[in-house]
């Protein structure tokens, strides 16, 4: 009996050296295996690692394979081989356009980048981000895939958060804006991701501020995202009203929100008056204050509107911009406060900003055509008819152009001049001179209706 048990514990061990001799890595974890499967696997490694090295992937698949499949821990360098070796026979399929062929190859390709995450799963965020460029670069078109891609690249992404390397910030983001397009992403998820890739890419950029691929990435994925149309107003006040309430006085912040609502049209909201208006006070200009006063001027706040304009117009260094800027000023106090003499003096300041222009003698004769019952008389109510057309002939001869606008005018005013009788009446003839006194205080010809 005791002889038995010693045979039998003999055999035990014999077996288990057994074993231990021919042991294969995928089933022991080892990098090799042992005994004859340790000789076979680095046998296999060699020569695929040889093939490889000549680019001869079709002698090199083979041996590849027996080492993936029998010793998957030996080294990651045979995942990254491996997957260089598919992408190749993916292009290879591409190019001879067969189409089975080619998603054979990709499903494979998944495949040894979930062995590699399997078998080193420290690398799981960057074999993930392989996985979403590699379908967002050779299933574009599938829809099914296109979501798998958006999984993994988010996945990885939000793994890295601020470290996220650019192929997966540019994955993220690309595949949300495709899905979106395809129908298959809500506008509010668009934003979201969008809002994050930013946060990331700003980030990176402060930390990295000559990295000029940073910077142009960034660019390029805020004009997709502008163009993508997720980029609607609503949306947009969404995504920066909390960076705004979060950096008031922020600079960049402020530049970017002032001009992504403009360019995307959503210039009536308002977080893009609250935005501009808190630029223009850390960094003032000229032209930010008059585009704010065409803000207020649009939404009838024109109290607001004429103080824009007066900064506008004080910093301003351009004549001729400053003379426009009086115009539009001094049509404001003229229609909406009905203050001629101001309308009258921003119209004179524009003239003599730019003497060239037809446009503020337009304006200074709606002013005379608007004042009524001028002078004490009925020739003195109208002769403001006739400076106001004298204006218009004026604005003719210094912009023919606006000869069309002007003429018009020139005929509904005429048909309030005086008649014969009149200018008559009053001890006068067609062609005399008048003086008109007050605050108009200017010289004209009599004339009479026809």
């Amino acid at each position: 009996m005791k002889a038995l048990k010693i045979t039998f514990t003999i055999a035990l061990i014999f077996s288990a050296v057994l074993t231990g001799l021919a042991q294969k890595g995928v089933e022991d974890g080892s990098r090799f295996g042992h005994g004859e499967d340790s000789i076979r696997c680095a046998r296999n490694y060699s020569l695929y690692r040889e093939y490889f090295k000549q680019k001869n992937y079709q002698d090199a698949c083979p041996y590849w394979r027996i080492v993936y499949k029998e010793c998957p821990k030996v080294t990651k360098s045979i995942y990254m081989n491996g997957a260089a070796m598919y992408k190749f026979r993916i292009i290879q399929a591409e190019n001879n356009n067969d189409t089975e062929i080619k998603n054979l190859n990709i499903d494979t390709l998944m495949q040894v980048y979930d062995q590699r995450i399997k078998w080193f799963p420290k690398d799981k965020a960057k074999v993930l981000g392989y996985k979403a460029k590699d379908l967002l670069r050779f299933k574009k078109d599938d829809v099914e895939e296109l979501k798998n891609a958006y999984k993994y690249s988010k996945e990885s992404f939000e793994y890295y958060n601020l470290k996220a390397p650019k192929s997966v910030i540019i994955s993220f983001i690309t595949t949300t804006l495709i899905l979106f397009d395809k129908n298959e992403m809500p506008e509010n998820e668009v934003v979201e991701n969008y809002a994050e890739t930013m946060d990331v890419l700003n980030k990176q950029i402060e930390g990295n501020p000559d990295d000029e691929e940073l910077t142009n990435m960034q660019e390029t994925l805020s004009a997709q995202f502008a163009n993508s149309g997720a980029a609607s107003c609503e949306s947009l006040v969404q995504l920066f009203t909390p960076e705004l309430k979060e950096s008031p006085e922020d600079i960049d912040v402020l530049k970017r929100i002032s001009y992504w609502l403009n360019q995307t049209g959503c210039t009536d909201s308002d977080l893009y008056m609250e935005a501009t208006i808190a630029l223009n006070k850390i960094d003032p200009s000229p032209n930010l204050a008059y585009h704010i006063a065409k803000l207020y001027n649009t939404r009838g706040q024109y109290k607001d509107a004429v103080a824009y304009y007066e900064q506008a117009i004080e910093g301003e260094q351009d004549e001729i911009e400053k003379s426009s800027y009086l115009v539009e000023l001094g049509y404001i106090v003229q229609s909406e406060y009905g203050d001629l003499k101001l309308a009258k003096k921003y119209a004179l300041e524009a003239i003599k900003a730019n003497p060239n222009s037809g446009q503020p003698h337009i304006l200074l004769g709606n002013v005379y055509a608007a004042v009524k019952s001028f002078g004490e008389d009925e020739l003195a109510h109208k002769s403001v008819f006739w400076v106001a057309v004298d204006q218009y002939y004026i604005a003719i001869k210094k912009d023919p152009d606006l000869a069309n606008v002007t003429n018009k005018k020139i005929q509904a005013y005429s048909q309030y001049f005086p008649d014969t009788e009149t200018i008559f009446f009053y001890g006068f003839k067609a062609g005399d001179k008048y003086h008109l006194g007050s605050w108009i205080n200017t010289d004209t010809k009599i004339r009479t209706r026809k």
